[in-house]
């Protein structure tokens, strides 16, 4: 697959709304598994740690079934590195920080984000044009995270607000992650390497954190829930493998949208599983987010449908 069939996508089928449903209901469902290995005792780091580096194992053995090994010039390290801090380690570590305080929930809302920076970011290095049905269905997204995070009293907690200010490293991280995988991509690289690199230069950062802060102390506390860390690997490893498709069928403002769904499923999984609580700002603009994602994916295909005829 060459870089420029990523940056120029076309597709807005029946196969890219069925990998957005699928990669961002896996990424919602990380919120609950985290949460649920925190509350075992889990530390962030070797959690973030365990999860990176063994779905990195997993997409290796995936990608080397299927002829594609993992390329490890110097123009595939970089991206490796690069594309580990932006889509692997800094938004996970941010996540794994502020869940406690926020919840699963309120932790998942800034997944609505992405879209419209993405958005503003693939113009600014013109990998994207504006286009009218796809900028008013995000636009109509960020309509709905501001009736979320804006009016005062949605939060649970006033206390609440420097937490959520350092949540939103998370969907500006995800954002250049997204537009520097696009742009950087290796000529006739293979998603499936590509995804397994990531990974692995996302917990070689981690790795790093933990020398750098405690030792390697804390990486007993996985022990405290390896169900659940089995899991959130298995979970991972199949997300990737469904996001970088995602990024070759639909392009990087398309793939964006996987935070709204992300955002459906945590305050769902917050609500069912842990009783959290959200105001009638919290679930309008959890509407509002849905309706911005059938506009982006239906709205252009009508308007040129109605176009021919």
């Amino acid at each position: 697959m060459s870089a420029g069939s990523v940056v120029q996508p076309a597709a807005r089928g029946l196969e890219a709304l069925v990998l957005l449903l699928g990669t961002g209901g896996l990424i919602g469902a990380i919120f609950p598994i985290t949460k649920f290995a925190q509350q075992a005792g889990v530390s962030p780091l070797p959690w973030a740690f365990s999860m990176m580096f063994g779905a990195g194992l997993i997409l290796a053995a995936l990608a080397r079934a299927k002829g594609a090994p993992l390329p490890l010039g110097g123009r595939h390290l970089r991206y490796y590195a690069v594309s580990g801090l932006l889509s692997m380690a800094l938004p996970n570590v941010v996540l794994f920080v502020v869940l406690p305080p926020l919840g699963a929930g309120l932790a998942s809302v800034v997944y609505t984000l992405p879209p419209i920076l993405t958005l503003l970011m693939a113009m600014a290095v013109r990998i994207e044009r504006p286009d009218v049905w796809r900028a008013a269905g995000i636009g109509l997204g960020l309509v709905g995270a501001l009736t979320i995070v804006g009016p005062r009293g949605s939060l649970p907690s006033p206390d609440l607000a420097g937490w959520m200010a350092l949540a939103f490293v998370i969907p500006a991280s995800v954002a250049a992650g997204n537009v520097y995988r696009t742009k950087a991509w290796p000529p006739g690289a293979q998603p499936m390497a590509l995804a397994t690199g990531t990974m692995f230069g996302g917990a070689a950062w981690v790795a790093l954190a933990i020398m750098a802060i405690d030792g390697l102390g804390e990486l007993g506390t996985l022990a405290l829930a390896p169900g659940l860390a089995a899991l959130q690997i298995a979970v991972t490893a199949l997300t990737y493998v469904l996001y970088f498709r995602l990024q070759v069928v639909a392009g990087p403002v398309y793939l964006s949208q996987i935070g709204y769904v992300a955002t459906a499923v945590g305050l769902g999984t917050g609500t069912l599983l842990f009783g959290e609580r959200y105001s009638p700002w919290v679930w309008g603009g959890a509407a509002v987010i849905v309706a911005g994602v059938l506009l982006v994916t239906f709205g252009r295909r009508l308007a040129q449908r109605r176009s021919v005829r």
